[in-house]
């Protein structure tokens, strides 16, 4: 799974590239840019060198440069909004049953250990939880870095630098399994015995702990997945993971019926926690299969212990950290609410879980959604193509806005009032979080989502639900607040972003890295330096 060589003309181009003053640097870029333009607008136009006179320390001038080029120069990237429309609907379709049936692991679990007893049940949900929050969030969050790397990467037509780093953020997140692993196996017991001091609740702890221990061992199966999911998807190919969970999902069924209820070879509680960890592993090994044989132009060329892929990481994590802190929370600030729902009792708790439930599936919409947003934001900014990523984002926020209030009718008309509202902002803010992932801003969302979740929805919820006494409302009412502010900020810098500025960044950390791509980048109108070039 190998990826072209250069071949001997374009490193020789990269060469003479590399020596060009900064005179003549500006003046290749003037070149450039009408070029380009009238290759886009199909008029031919006479070219010239600026300063006829004044030649590169080799001797070439700049029309030899250009000439020197081993294909074809393409004009800008273009598309319209109608177009825009039916890419985002078509990538997100079956991005949604991929979420749906991803989720559907976690309920079959539920659902096989929930008939064996009520601790069984409640030690269930309590070890989902803290898997949640603990493992699935952060590895979610990290990988979703890949979702501008690989991406942009791939605008750029830098196919090689999109493997890179597809396997540099795998060994990331292998780094961050020991510590999970760790917690899961060791310290998971401790830690729910201490924060849950009550002696009619020691079994379920133990019990809990005793499902992540297991859970555990699935892990690398799971990150490994979840990379490769991402891998795809900034490739355009969404189908991939579909498939695979389309096999998974009946055999993860399959298996807890077999390993929790049969009578020869059910093993009661700890055949659920197996059977997801049998499902992880199973999934990776399709879905790196299908990399395999179907869409391995994108692996690296260099072997697995090349030392790129444990170097260069700043970018990586510095976009990783922001998408565990948008992940961590809103999850974490979700499972406080659902906790302080359960003070006002159990009709109280059914319908917040009621409620939630409903809202989680629907989720699966816009935040499918906002990954093909980013998908195509990122793309075009690779391509260096400004106004196709502009047609991009208008659309994705039309789009989201269109299903957004037809959703928010749905609900309403389902009495489901409370998660009407909330759906028009969920929508809007999956489709601006996509647009600024596309972008790499995601540190923007990260922020906004602390401060909307801790500063603005716990502290607004409790004011609501329990000094003004509007209970379960409340809650809800301080969660709509801090949503619509997340939504509605991101908004705001997703209107004033600087375009020029993002595609120069994406160009400039390609050269950086050495992977810029001649093809995809000598008629770039927004490069205004010379180190854009070399």
């Amino acid at each position: 799974m190998t990826s072209p060589e250069p071949t001997e003309d374009t490193l020789l181009l990269g060469e003479r590239l590399a020596s060009i003053s900064s005179q003549d640097s500006e003046e290749v870029l003037s070149y450039i840019q009408q070029h380009r333009i009238s290759i886009t607008n199909k008029s031919p136009v006479n070219l010239t060198h600026p300063h006829e006179s004044s030649r590169l320390s080799s001797s070439i001038s700049i029309s030899d440069v250009i000439s020197m080029h081993t294909n074809e120069l393409e004009p800008e990237p273009t598309t319209t909004l109608v177009e825009e429309f039916k890419i985002l609907v078509s990538y997100s379709f079956p991005m949604i049953i991929t979420f749906l049936l991803q989720y559907s692991l976690t309920v079959a679990s539920v659902f096989s250990v929930g008939r064996i007893g009520g601790t069984e049940l409640a030690a269930v949900s309590l070890s989902t939880m803290s898997a949640n929050i603990t493992g699935y969030a952060i590895i979610q969050g990290v990988s979703t870095c890949l979702d501008t790397l690989c991406a942009q990467a791939y605008g750029r037509k830098d196919y090689n630098a999109v493997g890179v780093h597809f396997i540099r953020c795998n060994y990331l997140l292998m780094l961050l399994f020991i510590p999970i692993f760790g917690l899961w196996v060791w310290g998971v017991e401790p830690t729910l015995l201490f924060l849950i001091d009550e002696p009619e609740s020691r079994d379920m702890c133990l019990l809990a702990a005793k499902y992540l221990r297991i859970l555990a061992y699935g892990l690398p199966g799971f990150i490994l997945f979840e990379n490769a999911k991402h891998f795809l998807q900034s490739q355009g190919v969404f189908h991939a993971s579909t498939y695979v969970l389309m096999i998974c999902a009946p055999i993860n069924a399959i298996l807890n019926y077999l390993l929790v209820w049969d009578k020869n070879i059910g093993l009661g509680f700890v055949g659920a926690p197996l059977s997801v960890v049998i499902t992880n592993w199973l999934m990776f090994i399709l879905l790196y299969l299908y990399i395999y044989l179907e869409c391995n132009t994108c692996w690296p060329k260099q072997p697995l212990y090349h030392p790129v892929f444990i170097t260069n990481w700043n970018k990586m994590i510095s976009l990783a950290i922001p998408g565990v802190l948008m992940v961590e929370a809103e999850w974490l600030a979700w499972e406080i609410i659902t906790f302080e729902a359960a003070k006002f009792g159990t009709k109280v708790l059914a319908a917040q879980s009621i409620i939630t439930t409903t809202c989680i599936l629907i989720y699966q919409i816009p935040f499918a959604l906002g990954i093909a947003t980013s998908t195509r934001v990122a793309w075009f900014i690779g391509a260096a193509s400004k106004s196709a990523a502009i047609i991009a984002t208008r659309a994705s926020i039309i789009t989201a806005l269109v299903l957004g209030i037809v959703n928010e009718i749905e609900l309403a008309s389902t009495v489901l009032i409370i998660g009407a509202i909330y759906q028009i902002n969920d929508f809007l803010s999956c489709c601006t979080a996509g647009v600024l992932r596309g972008q790499g801003r995601q540190m923007i969302g990260g922020i906004l989502n602390l401060v909307g979740y801790y500063l603005i929805a716990l502290p607004s919820a409790y004011v609501f639900a329990f000094i003004i006494d509007l209970k379960l409302l409340g809650l809800w009412f301080g969660m709509i607040i801090a949503l619509a502010f997340v939504s509605f900020t991101q908004l705001y810098f997703v209107f004033i972003s600087q375009w020029d500025d993002i595609i120069d960044k994406c160009v400039n950390e390609g050269v950086e890295e050495g992977h810029l791509n001649i093809e995809s980048h000598s008629l770039l109108p927004s490069m205004s330096n010379s180190s854009t070039i070399i």
